[in-house]
Protein backbone atom coordinates (compact mmCIF):
# COMPACT_ATOMS: atom_id res chain seq x y z
CA UNK A 1 0.00 0.00 0.00
CA UNK A 2 1.11 3.55 -0.71
CA UNK A 3 0.29 6.85 0.98
CA UNK A 4 -2.30 8.78 -0.96
CA UNK A 5 -3.75 11.67 1.04
CA UNK A 6 -4.29 13.04 4.55
CA UNK A 7 -7.81 14.51 4.81
CA UNK A 8 -8.39 17.82 6.55
CA UNK A 9 -11.40 16.65 8.57
CA UNK A 10 -13.73 13.74 9.25
CA UNK A 11 -16.26 14.85 6.62
CA UNK A 12 -13.68 14.80 3.86
CA UNK A 13 -12.51 11.37 5.02
CA UNK A 14 -16.09 10.05 5.00
CA UNK A 15 -16.73 11.30 1.47
CA UNK A 16 -13.52 9.74 0.16
CA UNK A 17 -14.25 6.47 1.95
CA UNK A 18 -17.72 6.29 0.44
CA UNK A 19 -16.39 6.89 -3.06
CA UNK A 20 -13.63 4.31 -2.62
CA UNK A 21 -16.15 1.75 -1.37
CA UNK A 22 -18.42 2.46 -4.33
CA UNK A 23 -15.55 2.11 -6.81
CA UNK A 24 -14.19 -1.04 -5.14
CA UNK A 25 -10.84 0.55 -4.32
CA UNK A 26 -8.90 -1.22 -1.59
CA UNK A 27 -7.76 1.27 1.05
CA UNK A 28 -6.61 1.54 4.64
CA UNK A 29 -6.80 4.59 6.95
CA UNK A 30 -3.69 4.86 9.08
CA UNK A 31 -4.49 6.19 12.60
CA UNK A 32 -8.19 5.73 11.90
CA UNK A 33 -9.25 5.40 15.52
CA UNK A 34 -6.31 7.12 17.15
CA UNK A 35 -6.28 10.27 15.02
CA UNK A 36 -9.39 11.73 16.62
CA UNK A 37 -7.88 11.70 20.12
CA UNK A 38 -6.75 15.30 20.33
CA UNK A 39 -5.80 15.66 23.96
CA UNK A 40 -2.13 16.59 23.84
CA UNK A 41 0.08 18.26 21.30
CA UNK A 42 -0.76 17.72 17.64
CA UNK A 43 2.04 15.69 16.11
CA UNK A 44 1.07 14.77 12.56
CA UNK A 45 3.41 11.81 12.48
CA UNK A 46 1.61 10.26 15.44
CA UNK A 47 -2.07 11.16 15.10
CA UNK A 48 -2.86 12.49 11.61
CA UNK A 49 -5.08 10.20 9.56
CA UNK A 50 -3.60 9.07 6.25
CA UNK A 51 -5.39 7.19 3.47
CA UNK A 52 -3.32 4.42 1.98
CA UNK A 53 -4.37 2.55 -1.17
CA UNK A 54 -3.30 -0.59 -2.97
CA UNK A 55 -0.72 0.05 -5.68
CA UNK A 56 -3.00 -1.20 -8.46
CA UNK A 57 -5.76 1.24 -7.41
CA UNK A 58 -3.50 4.28 -6.93
CA UNK A 59 -4.29 6.05 -10.23
CA UNK A 60 -8.07 5.75 -9.86
CA UNK A 61 -7.83 6.79 -6.20
CA UNK A 62 -5.78 9.90 -7.04
CA UNK A 63 -8.35 10.89 -9.63
CA UNK A 64 -11.21 10.50 -7.13
CA UNK A 65 -9.42 12.53 -4.45
CA UNK A 66 -8.61 15.26 -6.99
CA UNK A 67 -12.29 15.45 -7.99
CA UNK A 68 -13.40 15.66 -4.34
CA UNK A 69 -10.94 18.46 -3.61
CA UNK A 70 -11.89 20.34 -6.77
CA UNK A 71 -15.60 20.15 -5.93
CA UNK A 72 -14.98 21.26 -2.33
CA UNK A 73 -12.89 24.20 -3.52
CA UNK A 74 -15.52 25.36 -6.02
CA UNK A 75 -18.30 25.06 -3.40
CA UNK A 76 -16.29 27.23 -0.99
CA UNK A 77 -15.87 29.91 -3.64
CA UNK A 78 -19.62 29.90 -4.38
CA UNK A 79 -20.54 30.21 -0.71
CA UNK A 80 -18.26 33.19 -0.13
CA UNK A 81 -20.20 35.51 -2.44
CA UNK A 82 -23.67 36.69 -1.45
CA UNK A 83 -25.89 38.75 -3.70
CA UNK A 84 -27.27 42.09 -2.54
CA UNK A 85 -30.71 40.53 -2.15
CA UNK A 86 -29.30 37.76 0.06
CA UNK A 87 -27.47 40.29 2.24
CA UNK A 88 -30.63 42.39 2.59
CA UNK A 89 -32.63 39.30 3.55
CA UNK A 90 -30.07 38.36 6.22
CA UNK A 91 -30.20 41.86 7.72
CA UNK A 92 -34.02 41.82 7.79
CA UNK A 93 -34.05 38.39 9.42
CA UNK A 94 -31.53 39.50 12.04
CA UNK A 95 -33.60 42.58 12.89
CA UNK A 96 -36.98 40.81 12.81
CA UNK A 97 -35.93 37.64 14.62
CA UNK A 98 -33.09 38.97 16.76
CA UNK A 99 -35.23 38.61 19.86
CA UNK A 100 -35.48 34.88 19.20
CA UNK A 101 -31.74 34.17 19.19
CA UNK A 102 -30.67 32.62 22.50
CA UNK A 103 -28.20 34.52 24.61
CA UNK A 104 -27.93 37.06 27.34
CA UNK A 105 -30.89 39.42 27.28
CA UNK A 106 -30.93 42.96 28.57
CA UNK A 107 -33.03 43.50 31.63
CA UNK A 108 -35.44 46.35 31.81
CA UNK A 109 -35.92 48.05 35.11
CA UNK A 110 -33.79 48.26 38.23
CA UNK A 111 -31.19 45.55 38.90
CA UNK A 112 -31.87 43.01 41.64
CA UNK A 113 -30.36 43.86 44.99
Amino acid sequence: MIKLYSPNDELELSIIRGLFDTEGIHYYVHNDYFGSLRVGPQIDLLNKKTIMVATEDADRAREIVANVLECAHSKNEENEHFSTLQKLRMICEAVAFGWFIPGKKRRRGPPDA
